[in-house]
Formats: C-alpha cells, sequence, structure tokens
C-alpha cells in the first residue's frame, strides 16, 4: 500500500486524557515497532492458536479505533495511484470469490479483505519521523535477534520447530517456512545498507545485523534466497542516500554472504543444486531431486524441487479457467481433486499449496 509523505498527526483533542485514553495512546506509539518485532515468531501460534504479532495487530487496531472515534487521531488515507490498483484488485479478488466461492477458501478471503485495513491502520500509526524511526530500529532489531538465533540453531543442529517435515533438515528458526525466513533476513539485510547509508540509526546495529542477516541466510537452504539476498543488498544500496557508503556495505555483505554459502557443505550443496537448476531449466535436462545430504534422516524426497508440478498445474487452471480461474483460495482444492494427476505418485507427503504468488494468483483470479 503506497504511503504518503511524513506528516504530523493533527493536534489532539482538547481536554485531559483519560486514564484509557493514555493507555490507548502509549499503544499506538509503540505498538507498530512491536508488530515489527513479533512479526517473525510465527511459531508462538503453537500456544497461541494464532501467531503473537495478530494479538498484536488488533491489540494495535483497538487503540487506534478508540483514539478515533474519541478525535484524538485522524484517517489518512493513501493517495498514490499504487492504492487504486490494491483497491482493484481487492474489488476482483472478492468478485471473483462470490462467482467461484471455491471450498476452503474463506481464510484467503480474509486474508485479502483484513490485511489492506492492517496497513492502513499501520500507516495511521506511523506518521512522525520519530514513529518511523522507532519501526526501522525495531526492523533492525528484530533481524539481529533471527539471525544470532539462526546461526546457533544452525550450528547445534536444533530447531525451535518443524512446522514441515520436509524441510526438517533447514534453518527455518522462528518462522514455519525457511523461505520465508530467507526473504526476512534479505529485507532486515537491506535495509540495514539503507540506514548506514543514511546515518540515522546506531552504526554498530546496522552493522550487525547486515552481517549476521549475511551469515545465517545460507542456513535456510532457501535456493530463490540465493538470488533474493544478493539483489535485495544492492537494491538497497542503490536507494540509499549516500550510495557510496551503501556500496561499499552491501558489497561487504554479500562477500560475507558468499563466504558462508562456500565454507558450509550443506549450503554448498545447495548452491550448486540450484545452479544445475537453472542449467536444466535453461537446457531441458531433467534434473529435479537433489541429492540428500549426509547426516540427515529424512527421506529422499525431502529436497526435491516441487515447485515444478505446482507450477504446471497451475499453469493449467489457468489455461483451463483464464477468465475467472478457480476462485480465490481454490488452487490446493483444486489441486488435490480435479488436478491430482500433477502430483507425483512417488513422495510420501506432497506439498499442496502453491509457493508462487504469481501462479497462485493466475491460476485463482485468471485474466
Amino acid at each position: 500500500m503506497a504511503v504518503p509523505s511524513l506528516a504530523r498527526a493533527e493536534s489532539l483533542a482538547a481536554g485531559e486524557a483519560s486514564r484509557l485514553t493514555q493507555v490507548a495512546q502509549l499503544v499506538t506509539a509503540y505498538g507498530p515497532p512491536a508488530v515489527v518485532l513479533t512479526l517473525p515468531l510465527e511459531f508462538t501460534a503453537v500456544y497461541l492458536r494464532q501467531p503473537v504479532v495478530r494479538w498484536v495487530l488488533v491489540v494495535l487496531g483497538a487503540a487506534y479505533v478508540y483514539l478515533l472515534l474519541t478525535g484524538r487521531r485522524t484517517l489518512a488515507l493513501p493517495r498514490r495511484a499504487s492504492a487504486l490498483l490494491l483497491l482493484a484488485f481487492i474489488a476482483l479478488a472478492v468478485a471473483g470469490w462470490l462467482v467461484t466461492r471455491a471450498q476452503g477458501s474463506l481464510r484467503e478471503l480474509g486474508d485479502v479483505v483484513v490485511y489492506p485495513v492492517v496497513g492502513l491502520v499501520l500507516m495511521n500509526t506511523i506518521r512522525t519521523a520519530e514513529e518511523h524511526r522507532r519501526a526501522w530500529v525495531a526492523l533492525l532489531v528484530s533481524g539481529l535477534a533471527v539471525a544470532v538465533l539462526g546461526i546457533w540453531l544452525g550450528l547445534t543442529h536444533q530447531a525451535i520447530w518443524t512446522f514441515n517435515p520436509l524441510v526438517a533438515n533447514r534453518d527455518n528458526i522462528t518462522f514455519a517456512d525457511p523461505n520465508i525466513t530467507a526473504r526476512f533476513l534479505s529485507i532486515c539485510a537491506a535495509a540495514a545498507v539503507m540506514l548506514y547509508s543514511a546515518r540515522r540509526m546506531p552504526a554498530w546495529l546496522a552493522l550487525s545485523a547486515g552481517v549476521a542477516c549475511a551469515v545465517v541466510q545460507p542456513m535456510t537452504l532457501s535456493r530463490s534466497g540465493l538470488v533474493l539476498f544478493v539483489v535485495s543488498v544492492l537494491l538497497g544500496a542503490a536507494l540509499a542516500v549516500d550510495r557510496r557508503r551503501a556500496l561499499v556495505f552491501g558489497l561487504g555483505l554479500v562477500t560475507v554472504f558468499a563466504l558462508s554459502t562456500a565454507i558450509n557443505p550443506e549450503t554448498r550443496q545447495r548452491a550448486l543444486a540450484a545452479a544445475d537448476t537453472v542449467v536444466s531449466t535453461v537446457t531441458g535436462t531433467a534434473h529435479n531431486i537433489s541429492a540428500p545430504y549426509p547426516g540427515t534422516n529424512q527421506d529422499t524426497f525431502a529436497l526435491e524441487d516441487q515447485r515444478r508440478y505446482l507450477i504446471a498445474a497451475g499453469a493449467s487452471m489457468f489455461a483451463d479457467h483464464p477468465v475467472f480461474g478457480v476462485g480465490l483460495g481454490g488452487y490446493e482444492h483444486q489441486l488435490k481433486t480435479t488436478y491430482s494427476r500433477f502430483i507425483p505418485t512417488n513422495i510420501p507427503r506432497p506439498d499442496t499449496v502453491s509457493h508462487t504468488a504469481f501462479v497462485t494468483i493466475a491460476a485463482e483470479e485468471g485474466l
């Protein structure tokens, strides 16, 4: 969602604030950093039925609505054209869902409707320069904490939780999916480059967060993460205020990342497998099963690149339903039923969730 230029919130309503109002103001002031800090803690869903960040968002949303109703906060709406594109996508997604009503799609419908509202709340609670600074500091602290924890878990071969047994040998740290972990670490590294360049954060925090993310990111064994980390860091350097300062730091992070990948036998094997996949895609040579890593007790299919059949199934859904697709949230149900022929029969626990956003949107929404 597009964020308008920074502007201070309008003056608070006159009158002495009640205790409830003071609490609400405190929540809206420090709630956004709390959201950033708790965002990676997906494992808390085991104990709280939902990731803790969602409960934090509920509290933040309630506090903001209270201040809005009492006149102590104002509602700002995004003013850029990209917001209209987002609104159009939401409208089309909901309209498509009303037509298809795909089985098991209520959760996806809720995501499409609720997350833009969450973005609007965050946009309205991060208005001033100080509020922005607190959020950025929280991101660096969060990235540093997750990375340090990931290094320890990787070196000791332990895990906080194993959401998906197929990727139990990969370092997912606090997330359910190691690929999401890789994306989070890449974002934090890019943020570290930009904030180090801007000199608006403690230099030690930006440096340590960036280096820690560069060290641990290869341990996620995410193929896409290998490219994403480098691209994110270089993009962060290109968008930085002091590009020379950012580029030096960024190239340093890429060097640390490359060394971390090359030194560790498992990450080096994964990088070679990713390169083989690229070559096979270009040349058409069959190569979709990576050799299992030594010392793991996972089945031989644990490291198979399942995106191939997931993408093929999504492409077939789009070809069969080019206008409205199979319906919002209908990909998984369709893969298990109508398009089950795409699921390899030799995989004990095949993945049925598309991990490629473009494929998911094309299959579910059509044109």
